[in-house]
């Protein structure tokens, strides 16, 4: 697995995967928000995925969400969480290979963080079973935020983030891997929460003009604003998110007659 930096560079020492579980008011919270985005949580997994990969897992959220009786979960991640749940079974990258095929690979923020992502997608797609996919989250480099609070949008993340794909630009990626993309919409609360990370992030910045910050913090509520009663077309290009499901080429069924 090529990874972005080894852990003793401390770039994820306190990565919010390895921060302990939020207090119950907050998981409370975060809970009703995420009632109204299920399909984005659930990462779309099919009811028919018996064995689902979680490349990336973190602390095994999305895992224990889609763990049931009737399949069986397995998760990866650069660190291996303190207190893996026993709902899923955690996976050396080693193991892939001899533990694949695989009805439903995830991959939720993850290909920007990897050195060589071209290496580690088409790895994953030769561990698909047949007709099976790869779900992919990743920031849009065409985002309104990108355009509108430059470097202190919530996805400007060196040295953890090293490669924003715009829409084509994934496409392209996926296609040199064997991979066609179907392109779903982001939860509209996702360009929500990416503006108020964004927000934060000028706020903690002490060494910016007020004048900047107030103006930077005025147009990106705009952008959000006019974001949020977009179409769906104008809404996508602009969204700080583009959720891809991947199949071979080869396996993705021929268009209706």
């Amino acid at each position: 697995m090529p990874r972005p930096l080894s852990s003793g560079h401390g770039a994820y020492d306190n990565y919010y995967t390895q921060r302990p579980k939020r207090g119950p008011l907050r998981r409370w919270l975060r809970g009703v928000l995420d009632l109204t985005r299920r399909g984005y949580m659930d990462r779309s997994t099919p009811s028919s995925a018996h064995r689902v990969l979680d490349f990336g897992c973190g602390d095994g959220g999305y895992l224990d969400r889609v763990a049931g009786t009737d399949r069986i979960c397995f998760g990866t991640d650069l660190i291996e969480p303190r207190h893996p749940e026993s709902t899923w079974t955690w996976l050396e990258t080693t193991d892939l290979e001899a533990t694949a095929p695989f009805d439903w690979i995830t991959l939720g923020h993850v290909v920007e963080h990897l050195a060589d992502p071209a290496v580690t997608v088409l790895r994953l797609s030769t561990c698909l079973a047949p007709g099976a996919a790869l779900w992919i989250a990743t920031p849009n480099a065409d985002s309104f935020l990108f355009k509108c609070a430059g470097r202190w949008a919530r996805d400007v993340d060196y040295p953890r983030h090293l490669t924003i794909f715009s829409r084509q630009a994934l496409q392209n990626f996926l296609a040199r891997d064997g991979l066609t993309a179907t392109f779903s919409s982001p939860p509209r609360l996702n360009a929500v929460l990416n503006t108020i990370s964004s927000l934060r992030n000028i706020l903690h910045d002490n060494d910016a003009p007020l004048l900047t910050q107030i103006t930077v913090a005025l147009m990106m509520l705009s952008a959000l604003t006019l974001h949020m009663v977009q179409t769906r077309g104008l809404r996508d290009q602009s969204s700080p998110e583009l959720v891809a499901i991947c199949r071979l080429s080869s396996s993705v069924p021929p268009p209706a007659q």
